[in-house]
């Protein structure tokens, strides 16, 4: 409502008494009625408001409202628009809705809309317009809270959904390294607009460490710490920090961070794996502010108890499976896993045109050995030989209990001469190796070895391992204690 006097076309106002003649009937009635009532002339400026208005914003009940009220009382943001709509209404005769924000008398900017109807006298001219002003605050902040909650719950819907996809590549990966970058891809997707970091206990349960990480890394202090340097860990249930100047901080947090955190424990079936750290957002910049601290933290939880659930399921799973693909006794891999294994390193050795080595090792007079010492003298010698086994073996080769002694190494890239000469370092390192067993010292103990290798000797498990066989036999025929490799006998 434009409180000036100036008209938008240039004319001189009419006089507002001439126009009030008109209306005293109205302005009698309209004084004291419960709605915040106005009065225009034809030009725009107000020449009525009720005592309601002038309440609202706190100008004097008795006499006229001065200058530009309404203008001062307008929000800023909001003057722009409602001028527009004023002015084209004045200029059309039609009439109008607004709504906008009015600063009342206690400096509360409340919701406000305007209906405003043109005015014809008597001679069938426009004389202005007749309108209402209504505080729709209430019904604005239910539409906003509405508005936000199916944010919230579309949000929500898209969350969970990405969990549920999260869940079923966890379900299928073999290994817990394979889940580190599935973590990494959905979390980001997840947590969009935030940092944070998935904190696992290492295999001696000392330290932990963060296997996936995103956002800004620098928020964190450090990606290996100690288990006490988390109070999610520390107390085993949720650290939520709102406001980081008043708060107790984790030790993994730098020293003055700009935003609130939430530490997770993942916890599944009794058993503590780690936890999830994800940041609250800094409210100036979050583009998801919207959000509540409490639907972000809950959020949080739940992702760090689904997380836990799976990892804790896949550990179990890899357990079984290395238990299943293991011989106990000397923790060295089965021959069920060297038929898989070796039958897949053939076909891969085939496409890229490389080599493979395979060496079969027995120990030379195991029985009389074991009837001498005891079979359980016998074992300790077995898992001491598969130590001296691993230590020989590079990245990707690998060392297997065949049955009883034999043993099988097969080393991957290496032709027969580079896999032989492997084959005499395992020889020489049993044949010097001092066996002591409960504080009594053991026979040496020596064996023989047969190599074989692809493509020479074949591209088959059955055809290779039967040549490192035959070139073992040999070995053992020519008196042990010696490395024969196949064709060479």
């Amino acid at each position: 409502m434009n409180n000036n006097a100036e008209t938008a076309t240039g004319e001189q106002p009419q006089q507002d008494g001439a126009f009030l003649e008109n209306g005293t009937d109205f302005q009698i009635v309209a004084e004291d009625a419960p709605v915040m009532l106005w009065l225009t002339n034809s030009e725009g400026k107000v020449v009525f408001t009720n005592s309601k208005w002038k309440k609202f914003v706190g100008a004097a009940v008795d006499g006229h409202l001065s200058g530009d009220v309404w203008l001062m009382a307008l929000h800023p943001d909001d003057r722009e628009g409602c001028l527009h709509i004023f002015t084209d209404a004045f200029q059309s005769h039609q009439p109008f809705e607004m709504e906008y924000r009015l600063r009342r008398f206690d400096g509360q900017y409340r919701y406000i809309l305007d209906t405003g109807e043109p005015y014809i006298n008597k001679e069938g001219k426009f004389s202005g317009f007749i309108g209402s002003s209504t505080d729709i605050t209430d019904r604005k902040n239910y539409e906003n809270q509405l508005h936000l909650s199916q944010l919230e719950l579309t949000q929500h819907n898209r969350e969970m959904a990405l969990i549920n996809e999260l869940n079923s590549y966890l379900q299928v990966c073999r290994s817990l390294k394979e889940t580190h970058a599935i973590v990494h891809y959905y979390a980001k997707q997840i947590f969009t607009d935030q940092s944070g970091a998935l904190y696992l206990f290492d295999d001696s349960h000392s330290m932990v460490e963060a296997v996936a990480t995103w956002g800004d890394t620098r928020f964190f202090s450090s990606l290996v710490i100690a288990s006490d340097d988390c109070w999610a860990l520390r107390q085993g249930r949720l650290h939520i920090v709102e406001e980081p100047a008043n708060a107790i901080l984790c030790h993994h947090i730098i020293e003055h961070p700009t935003q609130g955190y939430v530490c997770a424990p993942a916890i599944a079936q009794g058993e503590m794996i780690g936890f999830l750290c994800v940041t609250l957002g800094d409210n100036r910049d979050d583009k998801r502010a919207w959000t509540s601290v409490e639907s972000r933290t809950r959020l949080i939880s739940l992702a760090a108890d689904n997380l836990a659930m799976a990892l804790v399921s896949l550990k179990l799973r890899e357990a079984l499976r290395n238990r299943s693909l293991h011989d106990p006794m000397t923790q060295l891999f089965n021959r069920r896993y060297l038929d898989e294994t070796l039958a897949h390193e053939l076909a891969t050795c085939q496409r890229a045109h490389t080599p493979l080595g395979v060496i079969m090792i027995d120990i030379d007079h195991f029985k009389i050995y074991n009837d001498t010492y005891g079979h359980d003298a016998g074992d300790f010698v077995l898992t001491e030989i598969a130590e001296i086994m691993r230590s020989k073996l590079r990245d990707g080769d690998i060392a297997c209990r065949y049955g009883g002694e034999e043993l099988v190494m097969v080393i991957l890239g290496a032709g027969k001469a580079i896999t032989g000469e492997r084959a005499e370092a395992v020889r020489a390192a049993i044949e010097k190796h001092p066996f002591t067993y409960k504080g009594q010292p053991l026979a040496s103990v020596t064996a023989s070895l047969g190599v074989a290798a692809c493509p020479e000797d074949g591209h088959s498990t059955h055809v290779l391992l039967k040549a490192a066989d035959v070139a073992l036999y040999h070995a053992k025929e020519s008196g042990r204690n010696k490395v024969v490799i196949s064709g060479q006998a």
